[in-house]
């Protein structure tokens, strides 16, 4: 594989990685589930989606929890190119997310996390995520944890004694 063709996989790679911020910031869930491919693997600490369809599935009931907004930045993405047709990627997400509408006051960081992932090049010469997981690194007090999964309480000094 000459140098060429390695920046014209980059660059597919990071138009997928914008794709999903804008996506799922701006409630586009066909196009977000489309970025996918049709077996794939979305994690995100205990809740897993597997399948394209549930995939998009999650993505359609996250837009119930109304008014919702958020914006994820990612940064830092490295890529290593295995194949013509399959990739890997980490790169960090910083995410504001807020239960109301805009303007929203303070302007407090709600997740930043890592992304680990697996891309591959699918019959219709489009590149999508195979696997995505999300690991949190840092998390506001207000974060509940992983929108869809519903998580046990957490224990303090108090509730061990």
């Amino acid at each position: 594989m000459d140098e060429i063709e390695r920046i014209r996989i980059r660059i597919a790679i990071e138009d997928l990685n914008s794709s999903f911020v804008y996506c799922l910031d701006h409630d586009q869930v066909e196009e977000l589930g489309d970025l996918f491919t049709e077996d794939a693997v979305y994690t995100h600490g205990e809740r897993r989606s597997e399948g394209r369809a549930a995939i998009r599935n999650f993505f359609a009931k996250r837009l119930e929890a109304r008014p919702r907004t958020s914006r994820h930045l990612y940064s830092g993405l490295r890529v290593l190119i295995e194949a013509p047709n399959r990739a890997r990627g980490e790169s960090v997400c910083l995410t504001f997310a807020a239960d109301q509408l805009p303007p929203i006051r303070p302007a407090i960081p709600y997740l930043v996390a890592d992304f680990s992932d697996v891309y591959s090049l699918c019959a219709d010469h489009r590149w999508r995520l195979q696997q995505r997981i999300i690991s949190r690194i840092f998390v506001a007090e207000s974060n509940a944890g992983p929108v869809g999964y519903a998580q046990q309480p957490v224990a303090t000094t108090k509730d061990r004694s």
